[in-house]
């Protein structure tokens, strides 16, 4: 019999029961049917404990449980006894177990106990990877999430000891084999103590036997879990621990949990994603005629923008136009369908509005500003009418626009030739310059969003895109819209929680994505476990729910960012590296200022492992020679990182930088400026009242950086360190298209993680 047969078999007589667990007897046996190694064992049910056994048991123990429905961890109750394998040591242990639950738990959880459970005793290797954790759980997110790490009691908190990826392996059955997940796990601590790769030498399983039960939950997770044709999901099943015995995995402890029913995924309808980010008609509601309130803001951003006049209408009944525009009574009395609706009202009002664009069909796309709704107890009320109208629309086929938000700042499309986010020009000023338009923000939060907006506006992104609260459209809806598009390059999604199975869906995305020559890069917010007070599954704690989607994401191809400075770092390099050549892991540097230069070295990530390149004997002679042709030969000695001294003007920073760029031993370059030397040219037009130095000066670093960098196939990245006193310096290398940060160290460290990205380490 097949092991989808049994489990089938066995879940349905659970859930026929009223049970949503199988008892360990019960996961033996399904575990035996999926190849797995298991110990030899029979049940004794009450009052039969002096019944001869029906099969002898191999060994001088045996292993006695209680087998209870409402008993998870038997230990803890006293309900697991080690014993000599004889038929009195075994009755006598049977009843004891028994007896335990009844003092610790009461007669009503003693009622639970069905049998005792008798097993061969299987002895372990009690050193560290001796024992092995698996588990697979259902996440609302990712749909079936599989953890493999160190086992036993302790396995939560050696999970939390060991580095991400090294001490418990995450992975997504769905989306890796068996065979990428034993090298997944080869490549860890964990799997290298099975292996016998550490330095002790000594393995503990084979490779066949790991492979083994990789691929056994591999097809519980994709040909069982979730399936229309087996109608239930496996909620939680975990194995812990395996022993690692005689080159076998042997799997002591089990325990499933599964609930019927199965979660569909989404699906988009990408032509009306499509056509809410280019519209050629928009109607807003909420605009003052008087103030400039949020409605009367969007409106203006439109006619800042250009869109045509005779395709916009403001709906309110009172006046006939407002800034030019033409107004109309309702929805109903708009002269064409809208391809999209911008609803500045209150929260309260929403309800009527979605009713009336159900009702007439004259709204292709709606973006919700309203906030407050799904959070005041009014605004409860509202989000579920609206949840509801639409839901009910839908089922009777009837046309529905898509909606964005609400809680929104709503979208600026540089190609759609409109901005919904109501924030006044003066404090959210236009991109400087076209760009290049490669980068996408894909943001559930708007302020998180804004922001990046104005801390990188020389990204100049061609789209930024505020989900809010997803009540329909959800951030991977967009991912996918825009990949269909195929012109956005880069994407920074901003990340507080999906829909259910869009995790896993976005994955998906990602991966197509990379294959794409694409890149995503993720912040995912919210690093709390959800298993830290889930009582019954280990798998929850260990594969909670940021370490699972960072892990899930990052296999998939996606660069995760690990705070908000770096998030902006990395989106920078994504964006303007583009094109670059990433060969390998020996970096140059230079800098003028000995202490950016020991920062640079403080700061050599180990894994994978970076180094500061050794000069080719032309690299170093033409080095020497600048230098000495400078006068600087006396105070700087070749090195790398390469410290140029204060007494450097910015031609020799220049020439130093061409010289590492032209070494084909140096694969990447970091410069590092402290501008404040009087031998340089990094003041703002007029700070000087000389004229002399200035940024715009044709000797200065704004004029001769670009060309280099516009020219060099090897990725170069610049940091000035100082106050705004200098932020035209850095301004002018950002216009000229150079990477340029603040602070070198933390610059250092994001540029080696990109490196790294691009490497595929």
């Amino acid at each position: 019999m097949s092991m989808q047969t049994v489990a089938i078999r066995l879940i349905r007589a659970a859930a026929a029961e009223g049970r949503n667990t199988l008892l360990e007897p019960e996961l033996y046996t399904l575990l035996q049917a999926g190849g797995v190694a298991t110990p030899a064992f029979y049940c004794v049910k009450a009052g039969e404990e002096d019944t001869p056994a029906p099969l002898a048991l191999p060994g001088d123990k045996a292993v006695v449980k209680i087998v209870s429905p409402q008993i998870t961890h038997k230990t803890e109750m006293g309900g697991v006894r080690i014993v000599a394998n004889t038929a009195t040591a075994i009755a006598a242990a049977a009843r004891e177990v028994r007896d335990n639950v009844r003092q610790r738990g009461g007669e009503a959880l003693a009622a639970t106990v069905r049998e005792v459970l008798v097993s061969e005793f299987v002895k372990g290797d009690d050193a560290l990877g001796g024992q092995l954790f698996v588990g697979l759980r259902h996440s609302e997110d990712f749909g079936p999430v599989l953890a493999v790490g160190f086992g036993g009691l302790d396995a939560e908190e050696m999970a939390e000891r060991f580095a991400p990826g090294q001490g418990t392996v995450l992975a997504s059955p769905v989306l890796t084999t068996p065979e990428q997940l034993q090298a997944k796990l080869a490549a860890s601590f964990v799997g290298r103590r099975l292996s016998g790769a550490t330095r002790e030498a000594k393995r503990r399983a084979s490779d066949a036997a790991v492979t083994d039960v990789l691929r056994f939950f591999g097809e519980v997770a994709t040909t069982l879990s979730n399936r229309p044709e087996t109608g239930f999901v496996v909620t939680d099943f975990e194995v812990n621990p395996f022993f690692a015995t005689g080159d076998r995995l042997v799997a002591v402890d089990a325990f499933l949990k599964f609930r019927l029913g199965t979660v569909p995924f989404r699906t988009t309808l990408l032509g009306q994603v499509e056509t809410l980010l280019k519209p050629r008609t928009v109607a807003i509601m909420g605009v003052s005629a008087k103030d400039l309130n949020p409605g009367r803001v969007i409106l203006r951003n439109l006619l800042r923008e250009q869109f045509p006049v005779g395709d916009i209408r403001v709906i309110r009944a009172d006046c006939a136009e407002v800034d030019g525009v033409a107004c109309c009574a309702s929805i109903t009395d708009l002269p064409w369908r809208a391809d999209l609706v911008v609803v500045a009202v209150g929260a309260q009002q929403v309800p009527d509005i979605i009713q009336e664009a159900l009702r007439t069909g004259k709204a292709t796309s709606m973006v919700l500003i309203p906030g407050g709704m799904g959070e005041t107890e009014e605004g409860q009320e509202a989000d579920q009418a609206v949840r509801k109208a639409m839901a009910e629309a839908r089922a009777a086929g009837i046309y529905t626009p898509v909606l964005v938000g609400p809680n929104c700042l709503g979208i600026r499309s540089r190609p759609g030739r409109y901005d919904t986010l109501f924030i006044p020009s003066m404090k959210l000023p236009l991109p400087e310059g076209a760009g290049e338009q490669n980068v996408a923000l894909v943001c559930q939060s708007g302020a998180f969003m804004i922001t990046r907006m104005s801390d990188l506006p020389f990204l100049a992104p061609r789209y930024s895109i505020s989900t809010g609260n997803q009540m329909d459209l959800a951030l991977t809806d967009f991912v996918e819209a825009l990949l269909d598009e195929g012109v956005v390059e880069v994407l920074g999604l901003y990340i507080e929680g999906f829909q259910p199975l869009d995790g896993l869906r976005l994955a998906g995305l990602i991966r197509k994505a990379r294959q794409a020559g694409r890149d995503v890069l993720v912040y995912k917010a919210g690093r709390t476990s959800e298993g830290q007070t889930a009582s019954s599954s280990h798998t929850a704690s260990i594969s909670g729910d940021y370490a699972s989607c960072a892990e899930l994401l990052k296999d998939a191809g996606a660069l995760i960012a690990s705070s908000f400075e770096e998030f902006n770092l990395l989106l920078t390099f994504l964006s303007m590296l583009r094109g670059k050549d990433v060969q390998g892991t020996r970096l140059g540097a230079l800098s003028n200022a000995g202490y950016e230069t020991v920062g640079i070295a403080d700061n050599l990530l180990t894994s994978p492992k970076f180094s500061l390149a050794t000069y080719s004997p032309t690299g170093g002679a033409r080095i020497q020679a600048i230098l000495a042709a400078n006068r600087l030969g006396a105070l700087v000695n070749l090195r790398n990182p390469l410290d140029i001294t204060p007494m450097a003007p910015d031609p020799v920073y220049a020439d130093c930088l061409q010289a590492m760029v032209d070494d084909p031993n140096i694969d990447a370059v970091v410069v590092g400026v402290v501008p404040l030397t009087p031998a340089m040219k990094t003041l703002g037009p007029g700070v000087d009242p000389r004229g002399v130095d200035t940024v715009e000066a044709p000797t200065g670093l704004p004029t001769l950086f670009p060309p280099i960098v516009a020219a060099s196939r090897k990725p170069i990245v610049v940091a000035v360190d100082s106050g705004v006193l200098f932020d035209p310096l850095v301004a002018g290398l950002r216009r000229g298209g150079v990477p340029t940060f603040r602070s070198v160290d933390s610059a250092m460290r994001a540029f080696q993680r990109y490196l790294a990205y691009r490497m595929g380490a």
